[in-house]
């Protein structure tokens, strides 16, 4: 019996093993003392929910979902680095509906929606696009 542990719990050598293949050992210690700093759950990818909305009479507006990485300033997503990436798909040779508007000289709002897990953000990027037809507006993209 090791010290500290009640009457009911015996480990035979293979017990011992596993017990110290977790960082514990089989002192006096209890394991959450002896794990701290292990004990984060992993962590899923942010993804930012945020719109452009350009500024034309139709008042087309479009729906995203993307990875935080690349848009965060001091912890927080910045809208103003969305934008300015955002201003970079002009140079791309892709014909999608924001590089046609952005040709014709209109510009866009970011609006930063929030963050989630990916399968959140997709989740309320869907429903976005759904809400919006609904009352509407013109969105720009229709796959979710």
């Amino acid at each position: 019996m090791m010290s500290g542990c009640p009457d009911f719990i015996k480990l035979n050598n293979e017990g011992v093993k596993m017990f110290k293949l977790f960082g514990f050992s089989s002192k006096d210690e209890t394991a959450s003392s002896n794990y701290k700093g292990r004990n984060t759950m992993a962590r899923s990818t942010q993804y930012v929910i945020y719109t452009r909305e350009f500024r034309t009479r139709a008042k087309q507006i479009g729906v995203f979902a993307e990875p935080v990485t690349g848009y965060m300033v001091d912890g927080a997503v910045h809208g103003g680095k969305i934008k300015f990436k955002n201003l970079a798909v002009k140079a791309t040779a892709r014909k999608t509906a924001t590089n046609k508007l952005l040709a014709k000289g209109i510009d866009f709002t970011v609006n930063v929606l929030g963050t989630a897990p990916k399968a959140s953000a997709l989740s309320m990027k869907s429903n976005l696009i759904s809400l919006l037809k609904k009352s509407g507006r013109r969105v720009i993209n229709y796959s979710a």
